[in-house]
């Protein structure tokens, strides 16, 4: 049987879909409600299957996390979800998940999704990702690639939206292997991009650090050898760019 990571905002649902898989005969491990915790918990230990909530926590929604799942680690996906419009319905399609449940559900329908994915999952092997993520990146998070330039302003995915950030509250970009971590003066976002798009399409106040990280001019407060201060962090700073980045930041003395 499987061993099964369930992402659920809702206690008493996890619980109960827990308990399920537990007389399915599968493993599950212990419930998360967010997309972070989601993408830690694969990142150190095997997972063979996710069972995703839509509307979770986190920096990004279930179907912008299975997105980041397929693609960094090939495990399957399948929607739990309240909601069955079409909008949202198109949104998870790009996903490609492997099940679409809709609340409520039975014990029976779990287990027919559980094990078609499971087995879907085997016949596809470790070829079954993503085909064009490039595409299916830039529809599901709604990154940079849609605007050819930015000027004030960019839209990003939040739940099951967009919404609008100014460049001006930006303090930096952080590369985290297939997608971007935005972190804002009030929240941060992640979306699919990557640091050399982000560059030719960022003004000028915006300036790479680091092979991993590009930050907001505007908001350096302070300045050491490899690192420099933005907003309560410090962001690296690499050898090949210091001598550029103190000209930029018009460093004396």
């Amino acid at each position: 049987m499987a061993t099964i990571l369930l992402v659920e905002d809702e206690l008493l649902i996890a619980a109960e879909i827990e308990r399920t898989l537990v007389r399915l005969g599968h493993t599950p491990l212990e419930p998360v409600d967010n997309s972070d915790d989601a993408l830690r918990v694969l990142a150190t230990q095997p997972v063979e299957l996710v069972l995703m909530d839509i509307n979770i926590a986190g920096d990004c929604d279930g179907i912008a996390a299975a997105l980041l799942i397929r693609r960094q680690f090939a495990v399957p996906v399948v929607f739990l979800t309240a909601r069955s419009d079409a909008d949202t319905l198109n949104r998870a399609k790009l996903a490609q998940p492997y099940g679409y449940l809709v609340k409520p559900f039975t014990d029976d329908s779990l287990r027919v999704q559980v094990e078609l994915a499971l087995y879907n999952a085997y016949q596809a092997g470790p070829t079954g990702l993503i085909a064009d993520t490039a595409n299916a990146g830039t529809q599901v998070l709604g990154p940079a690639e849609h605007c050819p330039k930015f000027k004030d302003s960019l839209f990003v995915r939040k739940g099951s939206g967009h919404v609008k950030v100014l460049l001006a509250d930006i303090l930096y970009f952080e590369a985290l292997q297939n997608y971007v971590r935005m972190h804002t003066v009030r929240e941060n976002f992640v979306f699919d991009s990557t640091m050399k798009e982000l560059e030719q399409k960022l003004p000028d106040q915006f300036f790479k650090t680091h092979r991993s990280h590009i930050v907001n001019l505007d908001h350096v407060q302070a300045y050491e050898e490899s690192s420099v201060l933005l907003g309560k962090e410090y962001v690296p700073v690499s050898r090949s760019c210091k001598d550029e980045l103190k000209n930029r930041i018009h460093l004396v003395g």
